[in-house]
């Protein structure tokens, strides 16, 4: 089989043209004055049927066909050809095809088995003189390049569709005027909205009003100097869902260069509420008794060092209680650990209830309270506010079914007469209060002199 390029100088009159193997050309294609280098030289497979039958393949027919001479094809139902499932096609007639200027996508079987993607296109032609059978070209052209392409594309994004369904962080594409192109099932999960309603929109419906002037800033200043100072970065913000509460949100942005100037970018959100309340709850402990809430004593030793400065500042007077409670150790004893827990909580909040929000209460011990009265004025202000702590500590504390008591022992030290540094003021109330102890508890005592 050659693949016509021995032909002659292309003057033997058109009757007497022959195949490549050496035999004739069909008659009608002589007087339709078709040439057969037109035919073989063409990229795609063409070939002639009369009534459904093959009568003519050209050069790259028979190579896309695998087929070694025109006797495995001529002669031969041209539907043969074609996948089964497009015979009901082929029996409406040929002529059906014709119709179609676009041509038809179809599944072309070679003679060694292979199936081949083709793009059929059907011409019926107008022979003077031929036979009342018309006589069909059809031309396929070789498309299996393009739709493994495109299946692998179509394979391609559904991975990548099936990942983004997959990913916790929620991503949004968005233009260069913060036109939201995309957005992932996660975002939209995140912001409580809807995918038809979120694309078309601007990326400011999912900033909290008061953030939004520094996103037109930032895209005004990108624009203009070309400065994006939060493109590749990490950075926080307070996000808004669709019906208007709020969220913290961790955000990474990455730009895409599209070409002719035209950028897009990609955000990368999590939210990072569950975070947030998870270092609050760090920090508060670490500042805080884990059973009360109170300040503890390492927060105790700031709020008496901060308040000592102010009271300073307005020459004014600040006292310190130490409180120890009375018969606590009993109720430990007779009714556990779980009962004491209990007394303690409430000791807490009965001595919050005797105080100014200024003021501060905290637990620096088992059974030990401090309380930081600022500007507390004369003493008399101070020995009121003991009594009445004394009053209700006293009152019984109910813990099921059982009446607890318990009693407190409060030594008061003032500053600035009773001591200049923290340390020291917290000293003279630490011995005030073991006067009480020794008095008889139950009482509350003034530092008497300056601890050195």
């Amino acid at each position: 089989m050659t693949d016509g390029t021995d032909m002659d100088d292309g003057q033997t009159p058109a009757a007497s043209q022959q195949n490549p193997d050496g035999r004739a050309l069909p008659e009608f294609m002589g007087r339709a004055g078709f040439e057969r280098e037109l035919l073989d030289n063409s990229s795609n497979l063409i070939c002639f049927c009369r009534c459904g039958t093959i009568e003519y393949v050209n050069t790259r027919g028979m190579r896309i066909l695998r087929a070694k001479n025109t006797d495995n094809l001529i002669g031969r139902p041209v539907i043969d050809l074609f996948d089964q499932d497009a015979s009901f096609l082929f029996a409406a007639g040929l002529d059906k095809f014709a119709r179609n200027d676009e041509g038809t996508l179809l599944k072309l079987q070679s003679l060694d088995g292979t199936w081949i993607d083709v793009n059929m296109r059907v011409f019926q032609l107008d022979c003077v003189g031929a036979q009342a059978d018309p006589v069909y070209m059809i031309e396929c052209n070789d498309i299996s390049r393009y739709v493994k392409a495109s299946e692998q594309t179509l394979h391609r994004e559904a991975r990548m569709a099936r990942i983004l369904e997959t990913i916790t962080e929620g991503i949004i594409t968005i233009d260069e005027m913060g036109t939201i192109e995309d957005i992932n099932p996660a975002a939209l999960k995140m912001f409580g909205i809807s995918k038809q309603l979120a694309v078309g929109q601007n990326i400011k419906v999912f900033m909290k009003a008061d953030e939004r002037a520094n996103v037109d800033d930032a895209v005004a200043r990108h624009f203009t100097t070309g400065e994006a100072n939060v493109i590749g970065g990490l950075c926080e913000a307070e996000a808004a869902r669709a019906d208007g509460t709020t969220f913290p949100v961790e955000i990474t942005i990455s730009e895409i260069d599209e070409g002719d100037g035209r950028r897009k970018y990609i955000g990368v959100m999590r939210d990072i509420t569950v975070r947030k309340q998870q270092l609050k709850q760090i920090e508060f402990l670490a500042h805080h008794d884990a059973l009360t809430g109170l300040p503890n004593r390492h927060l105790f030793d700031d709020r008496l060092n901060q308040a000592l400065i102010v009271t300073d500042r307005r020459k004014s007077r600040l006292a310190l209680m130490f409180i120890d409670l009375d018969k606590f150790k009993s109720i430990n004893d007779k009714f556990g650990h779980e009962v004491g827990d209990i007394v303690l909580k409430s000791v807490a909040t009965r001595l919050l209830n005797r105080v100014r929000a200024s003021d501060t209460v905290a637990r620096v011990g088992g059974d030990e309270f401090v309380v930081i009265l600022d500007d507390v004025g004369e003493n008399e202000n101070a020995a009121q506010i003991a009594q009445e702590m004394i009053d209700t500590l006293t009152a019984p504390i109910e813990v099921g079914r059982e009446k607890c008591e318990v009693g407190a022992s409060i030594g008061i030290a003032m500053y600035p007469e009773d001591a200049d540094t923290a340390s020291i003021l917290l000293a003279c109330a630490d011995e005030a209060m073991y006067r009480v102890k020794a008095m008889g508890r139950n009482g509350f005592e003034f530092s008497m002199r300056p601890i050195k």
